[in-house]
């Protein structure tokens, strides 16, 4: 959460985002933020091959 003042991304209000953030997972240790980022980051890259692979389709003609 910006600023860590409840407006929540982009000031849309609280519980508008993907809750991945400090506010759903309260960070109080280096390790704690570390594994936080590591998961972030694999949620992240399964988005990316998910994304990749879809254009792929498309590009391909398939799937309309």
């Amino acid at each position: 959460m910006p600023n860590f003042d409840g407006t929540g991304p982009c000031g849309e209000g609280p519980m508008t985002g993907c809750g991945r953030g400090y506010c759903v997972l309260p960070i109080t240790t280096p390790e704690q933020e570390l594994d936080c980022l590591e998961s972030q980051a694999r949620a992240l890259e399964t988005q990316l091959r998910q994304l990749k692979n879809r254009m792929k389709i498309h590009k391909s003609g398939g799937e309309r």
